[in-house]
């Protein structure tokens, strides 16, 4: 099956909503979250693509968190679930890509989009902010429970790349798991233990991903970052 770069998106940390609300919707917060869609080939470093930015670079961002990709596949589910067709980069996300999935994305694959080569590195975790975005305070929560989440890709070989790109798999790790089967087996670790023990034999893992999974194991990680109130 061939898979394809439909769009890039960049986007500009900004400040929206009231200082003064009390409101979870209506207060302040920055985000880059708001991106645009480009037409120009654009340079995928170490630390992402030029002219993008973050806001919370605890949570986002950085050489684990380089770039984040979103299937064109759930696009159809999330204009359903918010009413409305929504454009591309409607997850954040940087690189909008048809054909690959949650269900036939792996962690540790390698991808080579244009110049640049592309390891999936970690599910991306629905943050509060998503749900703000969209005006809509169910949002986080149903990106969490679908496992639709997007994926992180840390940059092996830097290039530039741009809609209309092929995306080619070059490698897969020898222990195979699913974006989706990862963020299922996060949702339900006693259910889903040995997914997560099989997780942690991965070697490209993120850090900070690998550290989530042992957190979850051991039933002592935090769901905080996606609280909404």
């Amino acid at each position: 099956m061939q898979y394809k770069l439909l769009s890039v998106q960049l986007g500009k940390v900004k400040g929206y909503g009231d200082k003064e609300s009390r409101d979870f919707l209506g207060k302040y917060w920055e985000s880059g979250s708001f991106k645009e869609a480009t037409s120009l080939r654009v340079w995928a470093g170490k630390l992402g693509l030029n002219g993008d930015e973050v806001a919370d670079k605890v949570h986002h961002g950085g050489e684990e968190k380089a770039i984040f990709a979103n299937s064109y596949e759930n696009y159809k589910e999330w204009s359903e679930f918010l009413g409305e067709e929504v454009p591309f980069g409607a997850l954040a996300e940087n690189l909008t890509i048809s054909g690959l999935h949650e269900s036939n994305v792996c962690l540790g694959d390698i991808y080579k989009i244009g110049d640049a080569t592309l390891q999936v590195s970690q599910p991306r975790k629905p943050c509060w902010k998503i749900a703000k975005r969209w005006n809509n305070q169910k949002f986080t929560h149903e990106i969490y429970t679908t496992g639709l989440t997007g994926w992180y890709y840390r940059v092996i070989e830097e290039g530039f790349l741009g809609a209309g790109d092929e995306v080619v798999l070059l490698s897969r790790e020898a222990e195979q798991v699913s974006i989706l089967d990862a963020n299922m087996a996060f949702a339900n670790p006693i259910m889903h233990r040995d997914i997560l023990e099989k997780i942690l034999s991965i070697p490209s893992l993120a850090p900070s991903y690998r550290a989530s999974i042992e957190k979850r194991i051991a039933g002592e990680f935090s769901l905080e970052y996606m609280r909404v109130d």
